[in-house]
């Protein structure tokens, strides 16, 4: 067979899967075993990456093709598939992104996609009877089964929880994993007590900087913002603040503060008694933002003195990057 017989099904093949393929892919499409091993040889035009993994072309992998890499490695799409579309459906039991590399495609801020997949890991997560085990830089979990998995920028992805479980697993970062832990349960939704079990069912519970977070999580676990926060907004003449927004900077998560004034930069918070609270508010003072924090006492006592200040941040503003940070509907 001559290279003019497989070169479309070829170009099809390294389209489809941004230049990855296996090399029972390659066989399928016609090319002889013989030609991949001398495109592959040092200084070819192609590599081989992993066992049974070739990148049909040289230079530095991408993020996005070292998680297909490491996918196909772990047999998603299956080895030998001739059609890209004949792909494992991961809700079949197919290898899906699981880890620090899922939750970027996830849209956790704490976990952007490029420096996290094109780093030096990437996770993996597969069924339990798959004999595929760790090698060079794929890391690869084994799980009984793999529920809720979906597709994210055409990769197939863990759900949340669980590659937030595989992500405390690898890391070694106490802040890293508060930050994660914290942006999961206040901004994505995910059910606190759930991801406490998940993390107990795993034996992670006690790993450095989990109880700390969960504890501080579940105390700063909020209901609706006071009425009597919200009377005293409505009595202070100003315009109408957002309540419970969630903001983010270039993509990052900040918190969820009580009030914010978008154009101003002005955040209204009743003050925190636990740490994880206090921290956000911190955060988003450093930030140069104008926070002011409440006392619950002072919304009884002087509201006069609250509404006050609050009427001269406003008129003072704006304070912080507020052209950077973008707003989102929260809880409130």
């Amino acid at each position: 067979m001559t290279r003019t017989d497989y070169a479309d099904a070829l170009a099809e093949l390294a389209r489809a899967q941004h230049r990855v393929a296996t090399t029972g892919q390659l066989a399928a499409v016609g090319v002889p075993a013989s030609a991949v091993r001398n495109l592959c040889a040092p200084g070819g035009r192609w590599q081989r990456v992993l066992p049974k993994v070739v990148v049909l072309g040289p230079g530095p992998l991408t993020a996005d093709q070292r998680c297909r890499a490491a996918l196909a490695y772990a047999g998603h799409p299956s080895a030998g598939a001739a059609d890209p579309a004949a792909a494992a459906d991961p809700a079949d039991g197919g290898a899906v992104l699981t880890g620090a590399a899922a939750l970027a495609l996830h849209g956790v801020g704490r976990a952007p996609f490029e420096p996290v997949a094109g780093g030096r890991i990437v996770d993996v997560l597969v069924p339990r009877d798959r004999t595929v085990r760790t090698h060079t830089w794929v890391r690869v979990h084994h799980a009984a089964a793999i529920g809720g998995a979906h597709y994210a920028e055409g990769l197939p992805v863990a759900p949340l929880t669980r590659a937030i479980v595989d992500a405390v697993r690898a890391s070694c970062d106490p802040l890293w994993l508060r930050a994660v832990l914290t942006e999961a349960v206040t901004e994505r939704r995910v059910r606190l007590e759930t991801l406490a079990e998940e993390l107990a069912a795993e034996s992670l519970a006690a790993k450095a900087g989990v109880p700390e977070t969960l504890r501080d999580l579940r105390a700063q676990a909020r209901g609706p913002v006071p009425e009597p926060l919200r009377a005293l907004v409505r009595g202070s003449r100003v315009r109408p603040p957002l309540w419970r927004p969630v903001l983010r900077l270039d993509g990052g998560y900040l918190g969820a503060p009580d009030a914010y004034w978008p154009r101003e930069g002005v955040v209204l918070a009743m003050a925190a008694a636990v740490p994880a609270a206090r921290e956000g508010h911190e955060r988003l003072a450093r930030l140069g933002l104008r926070v002011l924090t409440v006392p619950p006492e002072a919304l009884t006592t002087r509201p006069g003195q609250v509404a006050g200040t609050l009427r001269e941040a406003l008129d003072s503003g704006p304070y912080g990057p507020v052209d950077r940070i973008a707003v989102f509907p929260g809880a409130g």
